[in-house]
């Protein structure tokens, strides 16, 4: 069997098991809220957005050895390959080290100025190094050898181990809880041998796949570590975006951390599923750029009309259904109003169609060049969070988002790329274009059939979301294949 037609196969199956840890998220939540209450699950979800900041001590170092591996790895140099595979695995181990330092300071501290209503400090504490050790384990027993894996183009293998472990873990967390009733440490003690034990399925992979005997008297390569010095601001910028806001909830109203991270985990999962078919051609990418081809562009328009038709979709369901979502899922008490809905769309056509981007301009090592508008977005989200959130709360907080994501993340970074790399007119705010005039049709179309969040059910919302994905998906298929043909076309001759 054809790699092409392994990597298909392997993307479908880590949709499809992403999916079903989806759904098995959206089941946990609803049991940590109904057997251990709103407030266990807000230091749950406000957990992921303060450990995602241990990720600074990381500084994109797993992205710099990436980059520096490309050249090695297509010149079959395997005496260089082990030498920067040794090389990320001590950086990793002393990265590692550092966040377990980290997390003790945050288990002790944060606990005292979070706004906590019945949660003792102490059972707060120790709810934040258990789930900060989940987070830090992966960096001692995993990274390296994911990363390696990726180089390789087994992105698609990495995906389905990380899928397959994540499900057996939530299983196990649901069955432990709802069956045995058990103390929530030790449901967050269940993660953290779950990960150990992908830690090893990946050592094993390695040594299968990538022919890498692990050898501590080979030299170990740190010069990637010059390029994580640029790669940390964009690092910064990333976290400001995606955990800025529920910590700064957490200290304003930490009733209002549950209702919004209901919303914005729901949005982000989208996003999430389609970039894990995106990222198996980061690789591919590198080394196109890597090797001036002059298939580059369309190649980049090819992903693009991919991510488009996501988009269309995508966001136009989640306009349509996200509120009798909420509603079924954990109660219309939770539910948000329009306006911080079409603020998360925004965000989401986004995340949806930049990572694109990303693999453009990671592919061909800006992290320099792109720096400065990534910090200057960062800091633009935060400080605008920080004062916009006391007067309009959660509706404050994503305005803050979306503004600094339109206004300097895109812009900077689609120069950048287009112009930068592949020496093209930015034809992105197009794009953009397209898919908020295909959205505003459908959302007009749909919304005429009056959807009532009150007279729904489960039943009545799947059959909904079955009818409008299907519809959307063909719509956006033949609007957006219309739009790139002149793209389209050019590859498939190229195939024949």
């Amino acid at each position: 069997m054809k790699k092409e037609t392994k990597r298909q196969i392997g993307i479908a199956c880590s949709l499809l098991m992403y999916f079903i840890y989806v759904l098995l998220l959206t089941i946990r939540t609803k049991v940590l809220i109904h057997t251990y209450g709103s407030e266990v699950n807000a230091v749950f979800q406000t957990s992921n957005q303060i450990f995602a900041y241990l990720i600074l001590f990381e500084s994109g170092m797993s992205a710099a050895y990436q980059f520096k591996l490309y050249a090695p790895v297509n010149e079959r140099d395997v005496a260089k390959v082990y030498s920067l595979f040794m090389g990320l695995k001590r950086s990793m181990q002393k990265i590692a080290f550092k966040m377990m330092a980290a997390l003790l300071v945050v288990a002790i501290l944060y606990p005292v100025i979070m706004d906590r209503i019945t949660i003792s400090f102490i059972k707060a504490g120790l709810m934040l190094l258990l789930l900060g050790l989940r987070f830090v384990i992966p960096y001692f027993v995993s990274l390296t050898s994911k990363t390696l894996l990726n180089v390789y183009d087994y992105k698609y293998i990495v995906d389905n181990i990380d899928s397959l472990g994540y499900i057996v873990i939530t299983v196990v967390e649901i069955l432990i809880a709802v069956w045995f009733r058990c103390s929530v440490y030790i449901v967050l003690v269940i993660g953290c041998i779950g990960n150990i034990i992908v830690g090893v399925i990946y050592s094993v992979l390695v040594k299968k796949f990538c022919g890498i005997v692990q050898k501590e008297t080979v030299v170990p390569d740190f010069g990637p570590e010059e390029m994580t010095k640029d790669i940390l601001l964009h690092h910064i910028t990333g976290l400001f975006n995606s955990n800025i806001d529920t910590i700064i909830l957490s200290i304003v109203n930490i009733m209002s951390v549950t209702p919004y991270h209901a919303y914005y985990s729901t949005m982000n999962y989208f996003p999430q599923a389609i970039n894990k078919i995106s990222e198996n051609y980061r690789t591919k990418i590198g080394m196109k750029i890597k090797n001036r081809d002059p298939d580059l562009f369309d190649y980049f328009q090819i992903i693009m009309a991919y991510h488009m038709v996501a988009a269309i979709t995508t966001v136009s369901i989640f306009i349509l259904n996200i509120n009798s979502f909420i509603r079924l899922w954990i109660g219309k008490e939770y539910i948000l109003s329009s306006q911080c809905v079409f603020l998360l769309a925004l965000y989401l056509m986004n995340k949806m169609t930049i990572n694109n981007i990303f693999l453009v301009r990671d592919g061909a090592g800006l992290y320099r060049e792109s720096k400065w508008f990534s910090l200057a977005e960062g800091i633009a989200n935060l400080v605008l969070s920080i004062i916009l959130v006391q007067y309009w709360g959660i509706e404050g907080i994503l305005f803050a988002t979306v503004f600094a994501t339109f206004t300097m993340l895109v812009p900077g970074n689609a120069r950048l790329a287009y112009n930068k790399v592949m020496g093209k007119k930015n034809t992105l705010w197009v794009d953009y274009l397209i898919i908020i005039a295909v959205v505003g049709i459908y959302i007009s179309v749909f919304s005429r059939s009056g959807n009532k969040g009150e007279d729904i059910s489960w039943n009545i919302l799947i059959i909904r979301l079955l009818v409008q994905t299907s519809l959307c998906g063909v719509g956006a298929t033949l609007t957006v294949a219309l739009v790139k043909w002149r793209h389209i076309s050019q590859i498939l001759v190229k195939k024949r």
